[in-house]
C-alpha cells in the first residue's frame, strides 16, 4: 500500500470513526481480524500491518504481527496468544544470553538490569504472510526464551531461528482496549 493509499484510507477510517462516535454506524459493524493490510491504531497511533508469523510450540500456536507506525516511522511487533497481546521492539543483543543456554526461573543481567527466565522452549514458523526486511520461512525452527525485567515487569523475548542471529524484543502486555482495528 502505497503512502497516497494509506493517508485515503486513514482519512476514511476518521471519518467512520466519527460517524460511529455521533452513533451513525450500525452497532452490529464488527472490525476486522489482523492480517496483512490491516490498519489500526495502538494508544491512538496508526498502523499498518506488513506480515504475520504463526509459530506453533508442540502445545498451541501464537502469532506475530509486523506493524509500521507511519506516524513515528518505526516498525514494532505485536505478539497474540489466546486473549494477551504484547508489543515489542527490537533492542541491541550484544549482552543478552543464548536462549539454548537458559532454563525457567534464572535470573541474568541485561542492560544492567536484572531479568527472570518464565519459559524457554522450542517453535516452528507454520505461516509467513506478508512483506518483510528480511528471508524468514515456514518450517523454520526458533528457539526462545519468555522473560521479565524483575524491577518493571516489561518482557525481554530472546529468539533464535536455526541458522540465524539471534533477535530480542522488549515491551509490554497491552489491554485490548488500547488496540484499534479497521
Amino acid at each position: 500500500m502505497g503512502l497516497f493509499e494509506r493517508s485515503k484510507r486513514i482519512l476514511e477510517i476518521r471519518k467512520e470513526k466519527k460517524k460511529k462516535q455521533r452513533g451513525e454506524v450500525r452497532p452490529d459493524t464488527k472490525p476486522e481480524e489482523l492480517r496483512e493490510g490491516s490498519i489500526g491504531t495502538i494508544d491512538g497511533l496508526d498502523f499498518t500491518v506488513l506480515g504475520k508469523l504463526v509459530y506453533d510450540w508442540g502445545g498451541g500456536q501464537w502469532e506475530e504481527f509486523y506493524l509500521e507506525f507511519s506516524d513515528t516511522e518505526e516498525h514494532k511487533w505485536l505478539s497474540k496468544e489466546g486473549t494477551t497481546l504484547e508489543l515489542l521492539d527490537e533492542v541491541e543483543s550484544a549482552d543478552a544470553p543464548d536462549p539454548d543456554e537458559l532454563k525457567e526461573g534464572t535470573v541474568f543481567d541485561f542492560q544492567g538490569e536484572k531479568v527472570k527466565v518464565n519459559e524457554v522452549g522450542k517453535a516452528r514458523i507454520v505461516l509467513v504472510e506478508g512483506s518483510f526486511p528480511w528471508d524468514v520461512a515456514a518450517g523454520t525452527q526458533v528457539t526462545y526464551a519468555d522473560c521479565e525485567f524483575e524491577r518493571t515487569g516489561e518482557i525481554l523475548s530472546l529468539e533464535k531461528p536455526a541458522g540465524a542471529r539471534q533477535e530480542v524484543y522488549r515491551g509490554n502486555e497491552l489491554s485490548r482496549r488500547s488496540l484499534e482495528i479497521f
